[in-house]
């Protein structure tokens, strides 16, 4: 059996009129480093460019951030397939660079690094907080329901554990919006998606009955899109009402999921109570004014932070052939339109800074070569874990992703010891949709 190494390509782009050709390494194979690279190679075709990526799959947020059930917006990653078919664009994936090889060693061998490392952590409160009080990331969530190799929340004690009947998001952005849609659908919901069905069955063995969705901004302020709220209240079986008004009038049957919005509801401390978590709340310009609310889980989705080691890995690196694109640069993960503009225009910095500097040689992956883990994935290895995702789904997904690093790398190998995994039957779920 070969490994992923023994197959990796090795496509020189044609050289530039000096000989030398100009060699970029990005650093994450999210869409802010697949766009950033695109962007490189049309402002300049002839470029060598090698993206690497910590984990054995490329894409990053677009396969393990996007929710599972918006398989149009993951669909993206068929452009970004067609970048790395091109001669001179590599994927060098189950490489951390800090740890499998240096930032120093990228340096020496490329004339420019993009950093796209995105963001690996949810926000914290920053409130008066029980350490005991259960509260998790609406990221942790999500990474978790696509299958997220690295996701705490499978790598807990114990494993996934439901979130119970009655759950607390506090956010108004799209994230929320995510989360509260994922955990109100019945199973009938998911299909044509790639949810992990196992990992959702864990936290959400039924439909969440009730969700609170608190914003401490007017309604005005919410930064998610009118359309996300509008999908959420269109899911048949939910009845979502803002500030106690309806959004589509009243149901006309008791609703399977319950989704009350309110905003101007400012948290102030989670505490854990009776084995439940108690949020307290103020409304915002009026202290006086104080909630409590009562749930089995409250899910933070107040934005993105980099992990503590993307922190300690880039956090301080400066350098003039050092550039930052995504939410390395802004702070924030944005939309994908927003992120393939962001990436243009660091893709126009970095070209202009390559053309006013002295041609040196560079040797870009080839000089690395020697240095790379034996494990290290190709475009074409990844081709060989997309096709056996495919291959393994189960009944009405679109594909059944694997869950653990070694899977990942049996199957970017070839290797044929991956069996298919066992598949619910029409018999196991009910009228409603729900699992039995």
């Amino acid at each position: 059996m070969r490994t992923p190494a023994e197959t990796a390509p090795n496509r020189p782009a044609a050289a530039v009129d000096n000989g030398l050709p100009l060699q970029v390494a990005v650093i994450g194979a999210g869409p802010s480093g697949c766009y950033a690279a695109q962007a490189l190679r049309k402002g300049q075709p002839d470029i060598e460019i090698a993206v690497f990526d910590a984990l054995p799959t490329p894409f990053g947020l677009v396969r393990y951030g996007i929710a599972p059930d918006h398989q149009g917006a993951k669909a993206v990653s068929r452009q970004f397939e067609r970048l790395f078919g091109q001669p001179g664009v590599e994927f060098v994936g189950n490489v951390s660079v800090g740890t499998d090889v240096s930032l120093e060693a990228l340096l020496e061998n490329f004339h420019a690094v993009v950093l796209a490392t995105g963001l690996g952590t949810d926000r914290r409160l920053g409130i008066d907080q029980d350490p005991d009080a259960r509260v998790i990331g609406a990221g942790d969530l999500i990474r978790l329901l696509n299958s997220d190799p690295d996701a705490r929340l499978r790598h807990r004690h114990g494993g996934p554990e439901s979130l119970g009947s009655e759950v607390v998001i506090l956010g108004t952005g799209n994230v929320s919006a995510d989360v509260a849609r994922l955990l109100s659908k019945s199973d009938l919901d998911f299909i044509a998606s790639d949810v992990d069905d196992d990992a959702l069955r864990a936290v959400a063995p039924n439909p969440v009955r009730t969700i609170h969705i608190l914003g401490r901004c007017e309604p005005h302020a919410a930064k998610w899109d009118a359309s996300m709220v509008k999908e959420l209240a269109e899911i048949v079986g939910v009845h979502l009402s803002v500030d106690g008004v309806p959004l589509l009038g009243e149901p006309a049957a008791s609703p399977r999921t319950t989704v009350s919005v309110r905003f101007q509801h400012v948290p102030i401390s989670v505490r854990r109570l009776d084995g439940r978590v108690r949020v307290t709340t103020r409304r915002a310009g009026d202290s006086a004014l104080v909630d409590h609310l009562d749930a089995d889980t409250v899910i933070t989705a107040l934005g993105f932070d980099p992990s503590p080691a993307q922190s300690a890995q880039f956090g301080g690196v400066e350098a003039s052939n050092v550039f930052r694109v995504g939410g390395p640069a802004t702070g924030r993960l944005g939309n994908l339109a927003e992120n393939r503009k962001l990436a243009a225009d660091a893709a126009k910095g970095v070209l202009e800074f390559l053309r006013g500097q002295e041609p040196l040689h560079r040797t870009g992956l080839v000089g690395l070569r020697d240095r790379l883990p034996a494990s290290v994935v190709s475009f074409e290895a990844w081709q060989r874990i997309d096709g056996a995702e495919v291959r393994r789904a189960r009944p009405d997904r679109c594909r059944t992703k694997f869950t653990t690093r070694d899977e990942l790398l049996a199957a970017a190998a070839g290797s044929g010891a991956l069996v298919s995994i066992p598949t619910a039957t029409p018999e196991a779920i009910d009228t409603t949709g729900e699992v039995k």
